[in-house]
C-alpha cells in the first residue's frame, strides 16, 4: 500500500465523506475548520468500520467531535456556516474559538535544560534520568492525527516549533556530557517516525557515542496508523536496519507503542510490523489513555492487553487525560476510570499487570490513581507520585484528595506534590 494522506479538504474528494451521514458531515465541515485533521488510507479502508459511524471507536479516535466545542461556540459557528460566510469572514471567530482551546499543559522552570546561562531548545527533563528531545522534524506531523491529543497547537504552527524544537543534532550533547546521571533519551514530538531512517540516524548518532546514555527510547503513533513503515515502504529495510545498528553500539532500544483500541492490532499488517521489530532486538512496550466512547470499559482494555501479550508486546501504561484542555469531553470520572482499570486486570492474564494504571499524564509528575480509601468515615483517592522532577524528592509521596463519583480532575497535580528543592547530588 502506498501512503497517501487526507486533510479537511482532500477527504472530502474520498467516498468515505459521501458516506458519512449527514450530520456528521455538518459536524466534519464546521471542526476541520477549527482542528486539524489528517487521515491516511490505510485508516479510512482498514481501521475504520463505516457502518458503524459515528459509534465507531477509530471513527471517533480520528474525526473530531461535537462535544470537543463548547455548546455556544458550535451553534454560533454552525450560524456561520448555514449564513454562507467565507473562510475569510469566519476566520476571526475561528481563532478566538482556537485561542480557548489552547492546552495548558504546566511545565516547571527546572524541566528546562541548561547550559553556560543558556536553555538548550527542544530539549525536556521532568525526570531525573531522562531527557526528552524534540528535533525539528520530528515536532511537526503524524501518520494522522488523534482527536484528543494536546499537541495539535504545534501542526502547522512554525513559530511554536522554532520555540520548542532544535535542528543542530549536536545541540543537547554537552548537556547529557555534564549529566552523566541521565542514563535513558526519549525521542518524540508528533511522531519521529515519519522521518526517514537516514535523516532519524543525523540526530541520533552524536547520542550513541555518550557512553552513561543506556536506552534510547522512541514514543511512535506509527505501528498504528502506518505499519507498512515497517514492512513494505521504500525505507522500511533502513529503518530496521538503523534498530539493529542501535543496539550494536550497546545501547538498549525501547519502541514505546502507542494504542488505543484492540482493532489497531487485528490486521495482519500490523503484526508483521510487529514481529519485524522485535526481530531486531528492540522491546516494544504500549501506552495510550483511558479515552471515553472508544475504550472505556473492562471489555476494551481486555481486548487491548489480550491483542498486545499475544504479540509480545509489553503492556507499560494507561493513561487518564489530565486537566490540560478546556473540554472533557475525552475524560473518564476518575471513580470510573479506577473501576474499568481494576475490573479489566481482573480479567486478564498476569502478564497484564506490567501495566501501571490509572496514570495522569501531560502534568509534571508521573501519578498514579492507586485506589480509594476511607479515614474518620470519609472517603478519598489515594494519589502516588511515580516519578518527580529532577531536584525535588517527591518520588514515591502519597497524597489524599476528596472522593467524588462524578469529578474528572483531581485538580492540581503539580501543586499538590511539590516539593521543596533538594540539591541533585543528594540524590546520588
Amino acid at each position: 500500500m502506498i501512503f497517501k494522506s487526507f486533510n479537511n479538504k482532500t477527504f472530502k474528494n474520498t467516498p468515505y465523506y459521501d458516506r458519512l451521514p449527514e450530520g456528521e458531515r455538518e459536524v466534519f465541515d464546521i471542526l476541520s475548520t477549527v482542528f486539524h485533521f489528517k487521515a491516511n488510507n490505510y485508516v479510512l479502508e482498514h481501521l475504520i468500520n463505516w457502518d458503524e459511524v459515528p459509534e465507531d471507536p477509530i471513527y471517533k479516535l480520528i474525526f473530531p467531535r461535537k462535544e470537543m466545542l463548547s455548546a455556544f461556540d458550535f451553534e454560533h459557528l454552525k450560524q456561520l456556516f448555514q449564513l454562507g460566510m467565507d473562510a475569510k469572514t469566519r476566520n476571526s471567530f475561528v481563532q478566538a474559538v482556537r485561542k480557548k482551546m489552547h492546552p495548558e499543559v504546566k511545565h516547571a522552570d527546572t524541566g528546562y535544560p541548561e547550559m553556560d546561562g543558556k536553555i538548550i531548545t527542544g530539549a525536556y527533563r521532568n525526570f531525573p534520568t531522562i531527557l526528552n528531545l524534540f528535533p525539528d522534524p520530528m515536532v511537526k506531523t503524524c501518520h494522522a492525527y488523534c482527536s484528543y491529543c494536546f499537541r495539535w497547537v504545534a501542526f502547522d504552527n512554525v513559530e511554536a516549533q522554532k520555540k520548542t524544537a532544535y535542528r543542530d543534532p549536536y545541540d543537547p550533547i554537552p548537556y547529557l556530557k555534564a549529566n552523566p546521571e541521565i542514563t535513558d533519551v526519549l525521542f518524540t514530538g508528533a511522531d519521529p517516525l515519519v522521518l526517514t531512517a537516514s535523516k532519524i540516524k543525523e540526530y541520533i548518532d552524536p547520542v550513541l557515542e555518550i557512553e552513561s546514555v543506556q536506552v534510547i527510547r522512541f514514543n511512535s503513533k506509527a505501528l498504528a496508523w502506518w505499519p507498512y513503515r515497517f514492512t513494505t515502504d521504500k525505507d522500511a529495510e533502513p529503518l530496521l536496519e538503523l534498530f539493529e545498528y542501535i543496539q550494536s553500539k550497546g545501547k538498549h532500544l525501547n519502541f514505546c507503542a502507542h494504542f488505543t483500541h484492540a482493532r489497531e492490532l487485528e490486521n495482519d499488517v500490523v503484526k508483521e510490523a510487529i514481529q519485524r521489530i522485535r526481530q531486531t532486538g528492540a522491546v516494544i512496550r504500549c501506552q495510550g489513555p483511558l479515552v471515553k466512547g472508544i475504550n472505556d470499559t473492562p471489555k476494551d482494555l481486555i481486548a487491548l492487553w489480550k491483542h498486545q501479550i499475544a504479540n509480545g508486546l509489553v503492556p507499560y501504561y494507561l493513561f487518564v487525560e489530565a486537566d490540560h484542555n478546556p473540554e472533557s469531553c475525552f475524560r473518564v470520572p476518575l471513580a470510573e476510570a479506577l473501576r474499568v482499570f481494576q475490573e479489566a486486570q481482573k480479567e486478564t492474564s498476569g502478564l497484564a499487570r506490567t501495566v501501571r494504571g490509572p496514570v495522569f499524564m501531560n502534568d509534571l509528575n508521573r501519578v498514579l490513581l492507586d485506589g480509594v480509601t476511607e479515614i474518620n468515615g470519609e472517603k478519598y483517592f489515594v494519589l502516588k507520585s511515580l516519578q518527580s522532577p529532577p531536584e525535588t524528592d517527591g518520588e514515591g509521596k502519597i497524597k489524599l484528595i476528596p472522593y467524588d463519583e462524578h469529578t474528572k480532575s483531581a485538580g492540581d497535580l503539580f501543586e499538590l506534590f511539590k516539593e521543596e528543592k533538594v540539591p541533585l547530588a543528594q540524590m546520588h
